[in-house]
This record gives C-alpha cells, structure tokens and sequence, in this order.
C-alpha cells in the first residue's frame, strides 16, 4: 500500500486528485493540506511514502516553492515527492529537478496522470509527461556555457522588480527614465525566457534574489 499525502491550496483540486487516488488499487490517501504549514504537521504524525504537493502554495509556515521542497528534502529524505505545477519556463522546471525531485506534473495534464506519477515516485524513479518534456525541450541543455548572462544591472533591475519596487521608483534610485528601465528588464525578461512578472518573481525567488525564503 502506498500511503499518499496531498497538498494544495485550492479544494477543488484536493477533491479532484482525491477522487482520482482513491479509486486506485494500492494506493491510500492518508491526510490533506493547504499549506506547508498543514503539511509538515500531517507528516511528523503520519507515515506517508508520497508526497504529493502544488509548487505554489502561499500562506504556510514553511513558505512554498522551491524553498519548501528543499526543505522537505533535508527533513523528509526517504518521503518522494511528485510536484504539480503551472510554471512553463524550462529554468525554473529544472531548479525542481536540482532539489533532487524527478516526478514533476504539469496542471494542466489530465488528473489520471497522478497514478503513474505517484507509482514512479514511489519506486523511485522519473516521470515527467509529454506536457514537462515539452517545457524542458524549449529551454535546450542546461549547460553553463548556454545560461542567460544580465549584466549587472539588469540583474538589479529584476531584483527589484520581483521584490515590488515600481518602475518609476527603480528609475529615480538610478536616476535614469523609466523607459530605459523597463527596457533593461524587458531585455532581461528575453534573456531568462520569462513571459510574465509571475514568473520574474519565481525566478527572483528560486534563485536566492530576494534575500530569503
């Protein structure tokens, strides 16, 4: 028996994976959680073999995103973890796959993808669908001579950007315009291949710009 513990933020998707899981011949659903916080509860009372958890999660104690999965990692080493995610950027999908996490959904794949998802967990190994390998195809080799290179300003620019400084603000401490400041970020944006200031945030944030968790 494979004994699963899932965790989301929005109930609609709970009850969505639950129905799923719960027709599954070996497996079993032993808790639910909304936030990391919940999370980590449910696990230090409750044996579980697979974790499955959204990347995006605000509200909890232990934060969401990449800093939750390393920290499930360090206290949980021997729980596996299948991640479900909206993100489409190649960088940040890979980020994941660094945390030492090789099962990784996209949510917008049909639900039924969570059986093989969790039985690959579960044993070990990888599983990523069609819609993941796409994602990671689009960004080439995660080679160093192939990652986005900012100057530094650039880098600042997004810095600041992801931390919820306004243009017309980053402008005035550089005492440049406001165009060439949304430029420097637009440039930058290009560069990492990120579309929109959701994913400039997650970028800020897995990366370690915003100084924390």
């Amino acid at each position: 028996m494979i004994k699963v513990i899932i965790a989301d933020d929005h109930p609609v998707v709970l009850d969505g994976m639950s129905r799923v899981l719960a027709n599954e011949v070996g497996v079993q659903i032993v808790g639910s959680a909304a936030n990391s916080t919940q999370l980590v509860e449910l696990l230090e009372s409750t044996d579980c073999d697979v974790i499955v958890t959204d990347y995006s999660m605000p509200g909890g104690q232990f934060g969401d995103g990449l800093p939750m999965l390393q920290m499930l990692r360090r206290r949980y080493p021997t729980t596996r973890i299948v991640v479900m995610t909206m993100l489409d950027n190649p960088a940040l999908i890979r980020n994941i796959q660094k945390v030492g996490i090789s099962v990784i959904l996209n949510k917008t794949d049909p639900v039924q993808e969570l059986v093989p998802a969790v039985r690959a967990a579960f044993s070990g190994l990888s599983y990523q669908p069609a819609s993941v390998r796409a994602i990671l195809a689009s960004g080439g080799l995660d080679e160093p001579s192939q990652r986005p290179v900012l100057t530094r300003r650039e880098l600042e620019v997004i810095r600041q950007c992801a931390a919820g400084v306004p243009v017309i603000e980053i402008a005035r401490q550089a005492n440049r315009s406001s165009k060439t400041i949304s430029a420097q970020k637009s440039i930058a944006m290009k560069k990492l291949g990120l579309t929109n200031d959701y994913e400039l945030y997650e970028y800020a944030r897995t990366n370690g710009l915003l100084g924390g968790p």
